[in-house]
């Protein structure tokens, strides 16, 4: 905790360093500051200074899923599950972003429902994004950025499998041109994972693109979610420190005229133990993952298409269940790794129950298509089935799905 703060305070301090209260914080008198705060609410933009963009989404979604566990049907009426095999959802997306020439803000807010007369919902709404961020060094060839608020890790750091969680942190951010070399850039974040357990978490990511001009780029990451724990089932939740390295080219083939980009990335958690059960300790580390893929096409205009194709293998420890970002193996019962609940509760699991969001390897096939400047259909379908099967149920996990998305 001591460190998320301590970082939280290094980048304000140099944040506002120009005294944005042109004096007024030192008025010790606290009802006068926050009648200046009152009253700067009320100063428009045009007066403010800098550019206020508003955006959203309209998406319409089908999902088509088939979950099975030991050949027995996890979805539908006749499933084991409450969970429908044909979902839709509406879902709508507001962006507001504000930015002057040395700091910006950013506001992403998601309502996200399930559609239907008996099925429909109308009060899921979550707050995906909320940061501000100050540029505390421009150089020509060197920028010195940083953030602080909320956002998904996805956002910053880059995978395939991994940061689907939520990143509430601080950032900062390095970038640096070398000419002929490429551009390297460094970014570093603590971020809150449990204000009750005083627990914090450090991510990094560190990167050299377009190397020696030539589209070739790599990637190295490095997040750590553990804290030492008197209950040995939370400290097996978080016995998490991944490494990942991603390989990769990206340009524009002149031949087909597209944009393309190859990777190839593999992971580890440095910290996996003897998978652990409340009946059995199996005398094994599954602690890696690899994925690989391309990426054809950008979506540029009306009538661009892009596609991504990728092979994910993934074991029951190399990602935790809060954090896993492929495809993932259904899991529609929510069963943790270590404990009967996903999310940490419950009590902890056997070897014969025993499932979690990892341990599973598959395909993804993504197509997208702008059918107007505006709308844009995306259709995906997934696969997977169990890396290991010396625990838990065998389950074979497919999904199909087809979204419109109208972007304003």
């Amino acid at each position: 905790m001591k460190r998320f703060l301590l970082l939280s305070i290094f980048f304000v301090s140099n944040l506002f360093a120009q005294d944005p209260f042109e004096g007024k914080h030192q008025d010790p008198d606290m009802d006068a500051l926050r009648k200046w705060v009152r009253e700067k609410r009320m100063i428009s933009v045009k007066e403010l200074g800098g550019d206020l963009s508003l955006s959203g989404e309209v998406r319409i979604e089908y999902k088509g899923i088939n979950e099975k566990k030991d050949g027995i049907n996890q979805r539908g009426t006749s499933g084991a599950t409450n969970n429908p095999e044909n979902a839709f959802d509406v879902e709508v997306n507001v962006m507001l972003d504000y930015r002057t020439d040395r700091s910006w803000a950013a506001i992403r807010i998601e309502f996200d429902n399930d559609m239907g007369v008996d099925s429909g919902t109308t009060n899921k709404l979550a707050l995906e994004k909320a940061y501000f961020g100050g540029r505390m060094i421009d150089g020509e060839t060197f920028n010195f950025d940083g953030e602080l608020g909320r956002r998904n890790l996805s956002d910053v750091f880059d995978s395939k499998i991994e940061f689907s969680s939520l990143f509430d942190g601080a950032l900062l951010r390095f970038n640096k041109a070398f000419e002929s070399i490429g551009s390297y850039y460094f970014n570093l974040g603590v971020f809150l994972i449990s204000d009750l357990h005083n627990h914090v978490g450090e991510v990094a990511e560190m990167g050299m693109l377009d190397i020696a001009n030539t589209g070739f780029f790599i990637k190295y990451s490095i997040i750590n979610w553990k804290k030492h724990f008197s209950d040995p089932v939370r400290n097996r939740r978080f016995n998490f420190a991944n490494s990942q390295l991603i390989l990769g080219y990206q340009g524009l083939f002149t031949k087909w005229n597209k944009y393309t980009k190859f990777y190839l990335a593999g992971l580890m958690n440095h910290l996996a133990k003897d998978l652990t059960f409340s009946d059995i300790v199996l005398s094994k580390k599954y602690r890696f993952a690899f994925y690989v893929g391309m990426s054809y096409g950008r979506i540029l205009q009306a009538n661009d298409w892009a596609l991504d194709v990728n092979f994910q293998y993934v074991m029951p420890q190399a990602i935790s269940d809060f954090d896993v970002g492929g495809i993932s193996n259904g899991n529609s019962a929510s069963i943790g790794l270590y404990t009967t609940n996903v999310n940490g509760t419950g009590v902890a699991t056997t070897r014969a129950n025993a499932v979690g969001f990892a341990n599973y390897k598959g395909f993804s096939f993504d197509l997208l298509y702008a059918i107007t400047g505006n709308l844009t259909l995306l259709q995906s379908f997934e696969i997977s089935n169990n890396q290991t099967k010396s625990f838990g149920s065998s389950i074979d996990y497919k999904r199909y799905e087809m979204e419109f998305i109208y972007a304003f």
